[in-house]
């Protein structure tokens, strides 16, 4: 499954496709994953959730494909179980290794579409979008009735830009088998389209398919509260949350989510010790990211310097190992006003392939910063074409307006930024509300 935010990718990759983002710890009580049906493990892995002790499991696996160096499905499983792995620590180095152990598989089983699924779930992860999307039709072709496959071609689509694939895609997937990460993409289209209350609507079925397991069920209430949050009801969104700590103790995504409503309350200092010790628990670039806004806000410069570096760290991290992170690395630059030629670059580089409105509206802002506000305002008209009730872009766009010298026209999109969400961004918000003074 995957999320929003563009570090939703790089966080769904270590944390899920997010709609592309899987991304949970091991669930306790799962069990022992040996005990586990090979198709339900699968299942359960490639929707980014534990099928049991994740590391134990990869003992386990090691071991079986050691003894039986052909043993295809035993193969498959081991690539997945390294993904999943990553989501649980935040260890790229393991993407190779689930590269390595998943092209095994196929070469001993040239029709064997969970190997294939597992390379479309690892290049999604990777941000390799294209490539992830190729990789999920050749799935299709394999098994027509793969609910994972059907979800990663969403994914994909939704980030190259494709969005009717992408919703016939979630579509099939709901109907075929209508579980939590069905429900969730379902939601996650809607509230692209600006349906937000349609997509509290789905969140709540995916919560309740969910029930039955902790780690589902709290992620998937954590996507609801980030839903509620998304459109300003901090009392629903922190509700959500703190049920989903409720349900699996000590989630990092909860805890993580938490400390944007401590920011939101102006509560710096505890969003502070929140973000830390998500990082703790998985050091996310999303985590780092947010830690160092919050840190600006709360004027601590030099700690939120420190966060910075930490984000730069964990994203050459994801790169060494096969990741594009070239969005995520120049929005960064570009909030800070750093580098911004070379960060516009990167974005265009991105861009070629990821025509998503997410890339649309970095590219908007990046355009803006180097002083190019007409080109700016065409892309930021594509970020907002879909209909998305998105505060950070109507902020972006309220800057890119302002350049422009329509005075009138930006004051609106401040004016939309807040009431979407008047607490989007500890950086940003106290922008757009002096703006409209």
């Amino acid at each position: 499954m995957k999320r929003r935010h563009v570090f939703g990718a790089v966080a769904a990759a270590v944390a899920a496709a997010a709609l592309l983002g899987g991304i949970l710890a091991g669930s306790p009580s799962a069990g022992p994953a040996a005990q586990v049906d090979p198709k339900v493990a699968a299942d359960r892995l490639l929707d980014g959730f534990a099928a049991g002790e994740t590391a134990a499991a990869i003992d386990r696996l090691e071991r079986r494909v050691h003894q039986n160096p052909e043993d295809a499905e035993g193969l498959a499983l081991l690539g997945l179980a390294y993904q999943q792995r990553v989501r649980e620590t935040g260890d790229s180095s393991l993407f190779p290794s689930s590269e390595e152990a998943l092209r095994r598989s196929l070469e001993l089983a040239a029709d064997n579409d969970l190997a294939v699924t597992g390379l479309a779930a690892l290049a999604a992860s990777r941000h390799r979008f294209g490539d992830a999307a190729s990789l999920a039709r050749q799935a299709l072709s394999l098994n027509p009735y793969s609910a994972p496959a059907l979800g990663l071609l969403g994914d994909a689509s939704v980030e190259t830009g494709d969005y009717k694939a992408a919703f016939r895609a979630f579509d099939r997937m709901a109907a075929l088998k209508p579980t939590a990460a069905a429900y969730a993409r379902v939601a996650y289209a809607r509230e692209l389209l600006g349906r937000t209350d349609a997509a509290v609507e789905a969140m709540k079925l995916a919560v309740s398919a969910a029930a039955a397991t902790s780690e589902p069920a709290a992620w998937a209430l954590v996507e609801l509260g980030n839903l509620y949050y998304n459109s300003g009801r901090l009392r629903p969104a922190e509700r959500a949350y703190r049920e989903a700590l409720a349900r699996y103790p000590d989630y990092h995504r909860a805890e993580a989510a938490l400390a944007r409503v401590a920011a939101a309350r102006g509560r710096l200092d505890k969003s502070v010790a929140l973000y830390r010790r998500a990082i703790e628990a998985v050091p996310l670039p999303e985590y780092a990211a947010r830690l160092a806004e919050t840190l600006t806000a709360a004027g601590r410069e030099a700690e939120a310097a420190e966060a910075y570096e930490l984000v730069d760290v964990m994203q050459r991290l994801f790169e060494a190992n096969g990741a594009r992170t070239e969005l995520e690395t120049a929005l960064v630059d570009l909030d800070r006003n750093l580098d911004v030629a070379d960060a516009l670059a990167r974005v265009r580089e991105a861009h070629a392939e990821r025509r998503s409105i997410e890339a649309d509206d970095i590219l908007a802002w990046a355009l803006y910063r180097n002083g190019r506000c007409i080109d700016a305002l065409r892309y930021s008209d594509r970020a907002l074409r879909l209909g998305t009730r998105d505060a950070l872009k109507q902020f972006h766009r309220g800057m890119i307006e302002r350049c422009l010298g329509r005075s009138a026209a930006a004051r609106a999109s401040f004016r939309a930024a807040l009431e979407i969400n008047p607490y989007f961004s500890p950086r940003w918000a106290p922008v757009a509300k002096e703006a409209v003074r």
